[in-house]
């Protein structure tokens, strides 16, 4: 197969039959899934059998970890046993247009010298949807990775190897795994995000509050060490203000951020 299929599930068994229909639905088939059961109390397992039958044993690993060991060492977990030169990471409550697949391996079969690519995105609520532009290119990519995630992770596309030789996740990190791995990966890869809106996150259900807390703490100390590792203007510091913003806010003020998707 030409690219894996990287998913990691915890209890997920409301909203997984829609990531995995717009998985059967993709205009590019070349690809084996690798799924990772978290020690899920509900019907995960049982339901990943059931589409482990529909996509076939030989296009779809099934890993079933009898505890939750947590997302970041169970993406690596699923990394190490990935063979394919690509890679494209889910989450269990997100969706891909058809295309997205097809379009993310045709530009890095293009383009040789880059080996992360991400989209634009729709975070879905019950009652609206509200489209994310991200920055396109590596220049503009890379200006502004200090101020913000470039990539949602269920967005991405990249070169198995070259994350493998980067050592993968930091398992030090429980929540925002993924900002410290573009970062890490910023001085030595190109990166692009195709201008398409071609995922569907489920922002609805996103993390709870407290959970939000501990990733806002984590995403101050990911930006700290980064302003630090890669020499940039102490000016940057001053994108240390909205996690330590949302981190201090009050309830109602948080409640009201994740309404507006701001």
């Amino acid at each position: 197969m030409k690219c894996a299929i990287l998913i990691s599930l915890f209890n997920s068994d409301k909203t997984l039959d829609q990531t995995f229909e717009s998985l059967k639905a993709q205009t590019f088939q070349n690809f084996r899934i690798v799924a990772i059961n978290d020690g899920s109390r509900d019907r995960t397992f049982e339901l990943l059998k059931r589409w482990q039958e529909k996509f076939g044993q030989n296009r779809f690993l099934l890993i079933d970890n009898k505890v939750n060991i947590g997302l970041t060492k169970s993406l690596n977990k699923g990394l190490r046993l990935i063979t394919e030169p690509f890679t494209a990471r889910i989450d269990a409550d997100d969706r891909w247009h058809p295309e997205k697949l097809e379009k993310q391996i045709a530009f890095l079969e293009t383009h040789a010298d880059y080996e992360i690519v991400g989209c634009n995105y729709v975070n879905r609520y019950q009652k609206k949807e509200v489209p994310v532009y991200v920055p396109k290119t590596d220049e503009e990519i890379k200006k502004s990775i200090l101020r913000r995630n470039p990539f949602a992770h269920s967005c991405v596309v990249f070169r198995t190897e070259s994350i493998k030789k980067i050592g993968g996740y930091d398992e030090n990190i429980r929540y925002g795994q993924d900002y410290e791995l573009w970062l890490r990966c910023s001085p030595l890869m190109k990166f692009h995000n195709l201008q398409e809106f071609l995922c569907f996150r489920n922002a609805e259900n996103g993390i709870s509050f407290d959970k939000q807390n501990e990733q806002m703490i984590q995403c101050f100390k990911t930006q700290i060490r980064y302003i630090r590792i890669l020499q940039r203007s102490p000016l940057e510091y001053r994108f240390l203000i909205e996690p330590l913003l949302v981190l201090i806010a009050p309830l109602w003020l948080k409640q009201l951020k994740r309404t507006l998707d701001i």
